[in-house]
């Protein structure tokens, strides 16, 4: 009964975080912020921001797109914006690297 119950509670774990990390992929395919992941760092490169999901990091990466004259009165439309999910342990470069190559 035991094992039963041990096993039960497993399977539904892995089924729980099957729905965040599937939900949180398709939204990053479709460039829309994360839903199942806390935010914890904006960074000062345009606002790329890290979230933490369950097993996985979300990111949003941004940088200065090149082909807009860069004044004072910079609105969104200076920034590329990508979205980007990885593995735990990879930094903002990785996602960098992954987003705008």
């Amino acid at each position: 009964m035991k094992k039963k119950i041990i096993t039960i509670f497993v399977l539904s774990i892995i089924f729980i975080f099957g729905i965040f990390f599937t939900t949180d992929l398709i939204r990053c395919k479709n460039n829309k912020e994360s839903i199942f992941s806390i935010n914890v760092a904006v960074y000062d490169d345009g606002g790329s921001s890290y979230n933490i999901g369950l097993f996985y990091n979300y990111y949003r990466v941004r940088k200065i797109n090149p082909e807009i004259y860069i004044s004072d009165s910079c609105t969104n439309d200076c920034y590329i914006t990508d979205y980007v999910i990885t593995p735990w342990f990879f930094d903002l470069d990785y996602a960098k690297d992954k987003a705008f190559k």
